[in-house]
């Protein structure tokens, strides 16, 4: 009896260990489920905290990226504003220093007004001439004149062309000029008297007709460039609506010559607008030079525009022996370069001198129109 006591007794006391034992399986793995899930959240809590640093990253190259190409945006354009203020400009910067102590006593340019008198009431001033070079090229001693050649050999004797400026004003001065030798190229004002009747004349004698276009000069208003006058200030329309008009309004033209101009010429976007008329209708350009930052030169290259610049004013002294001697130097500075462009105006001493001087002029050079001395392009 008291054996089974015992054993009941130890029974009972495995079945409470194993009971016990149970309990803290159960105990057990129900922290090990506690830790698991916290290890879990951790985890769960470390990926987010890491795709949120990613997340920061990305952003941060993104506006690094932004900056970056926010920052060639803006080179790029001052690289553009730079190539246009430098490049096409002639070279300004060198010798500032020089310049800026020259500038209290340079010259003044020379305006001369216009002569004529006329039933308009508004009438252009001839030009404002820019002030002659420090150095001009010296006048070569007179040679013995150059035989012309025979009719089997060219000829490669240097080329001169001579313009008549400002014509439209007066017929009966045109016609003077117009006796004289039909080498001559004739530029007509638009919106002149006699712009047709001269332009028609000039035609049917075999002599080549210009427009001379009149644009805004840095003197505007005091200075007047004369009726239909191209003005900084008109819109882009504006502009080249009054362009056409005149390109369509004078006959029989090859080419186009700029009338005062000294500011309009100096602008690259606006000389690009004329240029780019002047392409579409086939012609020429001479740049009458009446200001030395003129942007002329580039806007016919880029559009390719059969171009030339005015080497030697004729008469903007109009005094005979001026006038003479600038006719030297033309003819000098053909012969040294193997091509120069004159231009003069209708006045009565320069009509006078030409009349005396073509003949010998001829000897030593081929006196041509305009447009045999733009037949290349401008270098």
């Amino acid at each position: 009896m008291t054996e089974k006591k015992s054993t009941s007794r130890k029974t009972k006391s495995g079945a409470a260990k194993k009971a016990t034992s149970g309990t803290g399986t159960k105990k057990s793995a129900g922290r090990k489920k506690t830790a698991t899930r916290k290890k879990t959240g951790a985890d769960s809590q470390k990926k987010t905290r890491t795709r949120r640093s990613k997340t920061q990253k990305t952003q941060a190259w993104g506006l690094k990226w932004d900056l970056l190409v926010f920052v060639a945006i803006v080179a790029m354009v001052a690289a553009t504003a730079a190539y246009y203020r430098f490049e096409l400009r002639p070279d300004q910067t060198k010798g500032a220093g020089v310049e800026s102590t020259r500038a209290a006593r340079a010259p003044e340019p020379v305006k001369v007004l216009h002569p004529q008198t006329v039933k308009e009431d508004r009438v252009p001033d001839f030009e404002v001439f820019p002030p002659e070079p420090d150095s001009a090229p010296a006048v070569e001693p007179e040679q013995a004149p150059v035989a012309p050649p025979s009719a089997q050999s060219p000829d490669r004797r240097p080329m001169v062309a001579i313009i008549i400026d400002d014509m439209g004003y007066e017929m009966e001065m045109a016609e003077n000029f117009l006796s004289l030798d039909c080498s001559l190229t004739y530029s007509v004002l638009p919106q002149s008297p006699f712009q047709r009747e001269i332009a028609e004349s000039a035609h049917n004698k075999g002599c080549q007709v210009m427009l001379h276009l009149p644009m805004e000069p840095q003197e505007y208003p005091e200075v007047d460039p004369g009726p239909g006058a191209l003005l900084t200030g008109m819109s882009t329309d504006e502009r080249i609506g009054l362009l056409k008009s005149h390109l369509n309004a004078v006959p029989h033209i090859s080419g186009v010559n700029n009338h005062m101009g000294s500011k309009m010429s100096a602008d690259s976007a606006q000389m690009n607008q004329v240029l780019s008329i002047v392409k579409k209708y086939r012609l020429f350009y001479i740049d009458s030079l009446t200001a030395a930052d003129s942007r002329s030169g580039s806007s016919a290259r880029l559009f390719q525009v059969p171009f030339a610049r005015r080497d030697v004013f004729l008469d903007h002294v109009p005094e005979a022996d001026f006038i003479r001697g600038q006719l030297d130097r033309l003819v000098a500075l053909a012969r040294k370069n193997g091509k120069a462009v004159g231009i003069g105006h209708p006045y009565p001493e320069t009509y006078q001198v030409l009349s005396e001087k073509l003949p010998e002029i001829k000897k030593q050079v081929r006196l041509v129109p305009a447009s045999e001395i733009v037949s290349g392009r401008d270098s």
